[in-house]
């Protein structure tokens, strides 16, 4: 990845609204700074304490957008709740390519009509987002204006992804459509050949994240019984969602067909308790049989003339096709399955059904290689044992896989009783729909103008580098000050001056500001930590009246007066109110003279221009070498002191201090 960064400190964040080219999470970036369309992440640091702020985006090289310009879509900014002006930092990122994105039909386009509309949309290729975090709300993509929510990303393995991703031109889209959106007629041919009596199949279940072990033994069950139980989950989910007109049928084949639900050819709704009951009861009579072939060819021929003759007009037709594996052409020098009759060859008939008729078939390969060869493995013991498996047993997925690819169907899912009974819980609750590749990304043009772009005011020029390490020295040393007189104060009065700070805001104070957003957020610390935190009585050298007050009558150590009781730290006070309350009301008239004139002191200027680096830091360091000074000179009055003076418990628990701050001379604990 090419190295990318901009930041508050030297580029310009510029807003644009309306249709074009920035929109969504896509940002416009000088097309001299990135060579090509790329991910990204936005940091937007937190202020007043609150959480920094991560967001995915598109980075888009624009030839008319300045080197010192990121243009980014106004409606982001308002949804994450932060402005141009914030302490922001944009770089690029590497995010990972899904190969299947699973997306959710939203309410309003039919499946055909949404699947159309992913297919036209310009801008998904390319699109970027996080995806996979539990603590993460649901994940939204805007296709032509229509917001599709995002049930998962799977790499080439079927394993979910997470963190950032982005969608490339290889990415396979796929559609669910939840049974309550929309109906769905689908056939289920249950292979019932001699090898899915086979016992390879784990017989665990996967729950939340943990397998969990059957509660019966051995501890390997039937393909065949795999099959059962995975039904059995399709209709424990359809008890569970309510189809809308969704109609049915079961099949079991081997070299011949029976209808098993209903018990003549047929469909029918699963829509009450009877036929939810006759379903159950035609689920456990499958069964194997021992002799022929598989002839997936007549099985497919069948599943098209019950959803041509029995489907409900409109509804979405599909077959799901359960097998462990028979190979309609196999080779000699490959491990097979069961060899396929029949005259026509499924591949090519299924192309004609979907062509034809709309039929889009899902496959579910029972077992795999590894789970066979640990069970063929295991029976070396038997007197019938061979080397060499016969073909007839061994699964091989290939041909289901072909029969999807020209089928429009969901990928092909091959595994054991987990995989078995995640696909069909998923098909009781809804249907999913293969789309294909999204289009070639087509972008439109930049919304802002060239001429608009320049008319921005430019950034000033940042301060030398050295001017960080001047600002650190001088935090360093007011944060030693303080901590002398947090010591000095319990040593003399037996109650530490200053309270404790948290850590946090005390390496908050060692960033030099870039502008006056940041100078405005580091006032905002610095008036806690020296202000608000200091001792009460020292806090207000007048009472609400506004009348002097008599150090004599108030403090333990009237000397201190002279240390706290001047401009040095009303500094803070005035100037926290002058950016924090309204400027313009004439009731504060005297407060905005007053703060410009400790602006002026500090900067030369009365209104500093918002991105002028040097001036900010100026007043920074001007604050901070006059609370160093008073800080010491405080130290001073206490350690010459006559005598200490010291408050009974309570009298320093009324006093509302706590534990002083420690700090060595190099830093702070």
């Amino acid at each position: 990845m090419t190295a990318f960064k901009h930041s508050a400190t030297d580029t310009r964040l510029i807003t644009a609204s309306g249709v074009g080219l920035v929109g969504d999470n896509r940002l416009a970036v000088a097309a001299s700074r990135l060579a090509a369309d790329s991910a990204g992440v936005l940091h937007v640091r937190g202020t007043d304490g609150g959480p920094a702020r991560s967001v995915a985006v598109r980075l888009l090289p624009t030839p008319s957008v300045p080197d010192d310009v990121v243009v980014a879509p106004a409606a982001l900014l308002q949804e994450h709740r932060f402005s141009p002006d914030e302490g922001w930092e944009l770089t690029a990122a590497d995010a990972a390519t899904p190969a299947v994105l699973e997306l959710e039909l939203p309410s309003g386009p039919s499946l055909d009509d949404a699947t159309a509309l992913l297919l036209r949309a310009p801008l998904l290729s390319g699109h970027v987002f996080t995806h996979g975090f539990e603590a993460s709300p649901d994940v939204w993509i805007d296709a032509s204006g229509t917001l599709f929510r995002v049930r998962q990303a799977l790499d080439h393995g079927g394993q979910a992804m997470r963190g950032l991703l982005r969608i490339g031109p290889e990415t396979q889209l796929t559609l669910f459509a939840p049974g309550e959106r929309g109906g769905v007629d689908i056939v289920v041919l249950a292979d019932c050949s001699g090898s899915m009596s086979i016992d390879d199949i784990p017989a665990v279940r996967r729950d939340a994240g943990r397998v969990l072990s059957r509660l019966r033994q051995p501890s390997t069950m039937t393909r065949m019984d795999a099959l059962k139980d995975a039904l059995g989950a399709m209709i424990d989910a359809w008890t569970r969602y309510e189809g809308l007109g969704t109609r049915f049928a079961l099949v079991s084949f081997d070299h011949e067909l029976e209808p098993m639900f209903p018990r003549t050819w047929g469909m029918e709704e699963v829509a009450d308790v009877r036929s939810v009951q006759q379903l159950r009861e035609a689920v456990s009579l499958l069964n194997c049989f021992r002799g022929g072939g598989t002839d997936i060819g007549k099985a497919l021929h069948k599943s098209g003339e019950l959803l041509h003759r029995y489907g409900m007009p409109g509804n979405e037709r599909l077959v799901v096709l359960v097998s462990d594996g028979a190979h309609f052409a196999p080779l000699p020098d490959e491990r097979s399955g069961e060899s396929v009759s029949g005259t026509q060859d499924p591949v090519s008939l299924m192309e004609d059904l979907h062509a034809g008729l709309g039929i889009r078939l899902h496959a579910v390969g029972i077992s795999d290689e590894p789970f066979f060869d640990r069970w063929w493995q295991a029976r070396r013991h038997h007197p019938d044992w061979t080397p060499q498996a016969h073909e007839s047993m061994v699964p091989n997925h290939r041909m289901l896989g072909e029969l999807v690819a020209v089928a429009g169907g969901d990928r092909h899912r091959i595994g054991g009783l987990d995989i078995l009974e995640e696909y069909f819980a998923e098909l009781g609750s809804g249907v999913m729909r293969a789309v294909g590749r999204p289009a070639r990304p087509r972008l439109p043009a930049l919304q802002v103008t060239p001429e608009e772009l320049a008319a921005q005011p430019p950034r000033q020029a940042q301060a030398d580098p050295q001017q960080r390490r001047v600002c650190e020295t001088a935090v360093d040393e007011a944060l030693l000050a303080y901590s002398r007189v947090c010591d000095a104060s319990i040593a003399r009065l037996g109650y530490p001056l200053l309270r404790a700070s948290p850590p946090s805001d005390l390496e908050r104070l060692r960033h030099p500001c870039a502008d006056r957003v940041d100078f405005v957020a580091w006032l905002s610390v610095a008036y806690q930590v020296f202000n608000e935190r200091l001792h009460e009585e020292l806090r207000r050298p007048c009472d609400r009246a506004g009348r002097p007050r008599d150090p004599e009558k108030v403090l333990d150590l009237p000397q201190l007066a002279a240390a706290f009781w001047n401009d040095r730290m009303s500094q803070l006070h005035e100037l926290r109110n002058f950016y924090h309350h309204d400027r313009v009301q004439d009731k504060h008239a005297e407060h905005n003279r007053i703060a410009g004139g400790i602006i002026q002191r500090h900067t030369g200027s009365y209104a500093p221009l918002e991105t002028d680096t040097v001036a900010w830091q100026a007043l920074q360091l001007g604050l901070l070498r006059d609370l160093t000074a008073l800080l010491n000179e405080a130290h001073t009055t206490l350690d010459t002191a006559p005598e200490p003076v010291t408050k009974t418990p309570k009298e320093a628990a009324g006093s509302g201090a706590a534990g002083g701050v420690r700090l060595k001379a190099q830093g702070y604990d």
